[in-house]
């Protein structure tokens, strides 16, 4: 039976994708070429071209290409001694340090599988993401290796070995047994050749965990090629076709954790295309951002809105120059306008809105540089990809311009299967498209304006109300620093509207000033009915709102 509405889907996208396309900064092409080489031949090549240029940068520490080269051979001889094969799972577990970026480029290097794992998990999450990848190696700083290490004893769990490294600053007394290895003695004593392993471009080079604490964790399959046709991209797009940013200059200020597909592909990937430096910051306080930026100088910083709004407020930031700044890539939450107006006139740069999420590795549309910016959207649709707006209720009606619906996706970048779950991929990926979950709208001239996620969605007497509406009304209030905004149960409304607020430093504001400031903007039924001030508001490890956490808040 043929599917009329995919027809409407091409027909909506022959209308407007000219619009769009019309708006790509000058260097940046509609339609891109893919080279056919595994991500392991990039690494080579710089090592090769520029072996003496910093690749790793941190604190007082920096590693050359060469060196960084000659140790992740030697690590990837290491992990075929111990029995790692091409295909295997193996998780690497540590904030950004050196190790991270190392043990990475040794895994591309032999055709491993990385499965990207947040240090701070307890136990029985590392064991529904361990168990569901199959990994049986974990490489892990120090400081969390006596959780792998017990998952390893555990005769249910897939972990067979463990190895572990300690960082100068903060060396931890890790247990020592059978199947614990030691990073450094592994790496002194294995070969420096290139490991002869044949790595293809179609190979899964990383399993991306959907976020999430509870249920059966989602692993997004991502290939070499499709994370490589992500590198071009965005070093191309974020760089204003490298008028904004030298191609060869390239120095990114790597905050967001590597865990993440955004600190990812925001730093290491971007560096495979354009061979550049990484600056690691391991915890991204106002004060290390701050003296990483002072001391390395970067040019391309992938930001949360969190991290801005702390260097805009650093007590030192008047007497500090950040000029370096020259592309910010700001994703995971919307940006206040105030607050980016005055971190461009702080660092003389672009700040470049965007999103994305795991399953399309990091970026569905970004802001251009240059062209024209749209406050409050995050951006126009990527080079090679497609997206179109549907109705929530069958995912097969196309949406008008200008009104709310779900935003379906399809391009190089974007999944086309969860790692060994069927039901899951069906659900999320059908007939090509990958279906969302988010709720936007696209004006005529093609900008993505994010709602809220289908599942973040208030029903309040029958009326949906989506935070992020609310949240873009208290963050107007002059002595608003943050907001936030929930649902949470009510007798008479089903759900109701709860305000999480921050003041700013040196101002008072009370429950009824909010309340009262909402209605000036907002249909009755989304204004808050609950106001309760914070000292902070609560974020997941890549920066965004955790709004569980709040919900749960008694």
């Amino acid at each position: 039976m043929e599917k009329h509405w995919l027809k409407d889907f091409e027909e909506d996208l022959a209308k407007w994708r000219p619009r769009w396309e019309s708006l790509y900064d000058e260097g940046v092409p509609k339609n891109f070429d893919y080279p056919d080489y595994p991500l392991k031949y990039w690494f080579n090549k710089w090592a090769d071209k520029h072996p003496d240029k910093p690749y790793l940068l941190m604190g007082d520490f920096q590693m050359n290409y060469k060196d960084a080269n000659w140790t992740a051979r030697k690590l990837a001889n290491a992990l075929l001694d111990l029995g790692v094969k091409k295909g295997d799972r193996v998780a690497i577990m540590a904030p950004n340090v050196p190790h991270y970026v190392l043990s990475l480029q040794a895994l591309y290097k032999i055709g491993a599988i990385e499965v990207p794992t947040n240090p701070l998990y307890t136990v029985p999450e590392l064991d529904l993401q361990f168990t569901d990848s199959g990994t049986e190696t974990v490489i892990v700083m120090a400081g969390f290796a006596d959780k792998a290490i017990q998952l390893m004893k555990d005769s249910s769990s897939p972990v067979k070995r463990v190895i572990v490294f300690q960082v100068p600053s903060a060396p931890v007394e890790v247990e020592k047994g059978e199947n614990i290895y030691d990073f450094n003695q592994l790496v002194i004593g294995a070969s420096e050749s290139e490991p002869d392993i044949e790595v293809l471009p179609t190979d899964i080079a990383r399993l991306q965990y959907t976020g999430g604490t509870t249920g059966v964790p989602k692993g997004c399959v991502l290939t070499n090629e499709m994370i490589f046709s992500q590198a071009i991209r965005t070093s191309t797009w974020t760089s204003g076709g490298f008028k904004l940013i030298p191609f060869d200059e390239m120095r990114t200020l790597c905050a967001i954790p590597l865990n993440h597909i955004y600190g990812f592909n925001a730093n290491v990937n971007i560096c495979l295309y354009t061979g550049g430096s990484i600056v690691l910051v391991a915890l991204p306080t106002p004060d290390n951002l701050l003296e990483a930026i002072k001391r390395h100088s970067p040019n391309l910083f992938a930001a949360v809105p969190a991290m801005i709004i702390g260097l805009n407020n650093h007590p030192d930031i008047a007497n500090s120059d950040i000029t370096s700044l020259k592309g910010i890539f700001c994703g995971s939450a919307p940006l206040a306008v105030e607050t980016m107006k005055e971190f461009e006139r702080l660092t003389g740069g672009r700040i470049l809105e965007g999103y994305g999420l795991s399953e399309t590795i990091n970026i569905l549309t970004v802001n251009p540089v240059f062209t024209l910016r749209k406050y409050g959207s995050c951006g126009i649709v990527w080079p090679d990809t497609d997206l179109v707006v549907v109705d929530v209720e069958t995912g097969t009606k196309v949406i008008p311009r200008g009104e709310l619906g779900e935003l379906i996706a399809r391009g190089p970048q974007v999944i086309t299967e969860y790692w060994q779950n069927p039901g899951e991929t069906a659900n999320a990926v059908r007939d090509g498209w990958f279906y969302t979950g988010d709720i936007v709208y696209i004006d005529e001239d093609g900008f993505v304006f994010i709602v809220d996620r289908k599942k973040d969605m208030i029903l309040c007497s029958g009326f949906n109300v989506y935070p992020r509406d609310v949240d873009e009304v208290l963050f107007a209030h002059p002595k608003v620093l943050e907001a936030c905004t929930v649902g949470v149960p009510d007798p008479k409304r089903g759900e109701t509207v709860k305000a999480f607020v921050v003041v700013k430093p040196g101002q008072t504001l009370t429950a009824d000033e909010i309340i009262e400031h909402c209605r000036k903007s907002l249909a009755p039924y989304k204004v808050p009915t609950l106001v309760e001030f914070i000292d902070a508001v609560p974020r997941t490890s890549v920066g965004k709102p955790d709004r569980k956490v709040l919900q749960a808040r008694k």
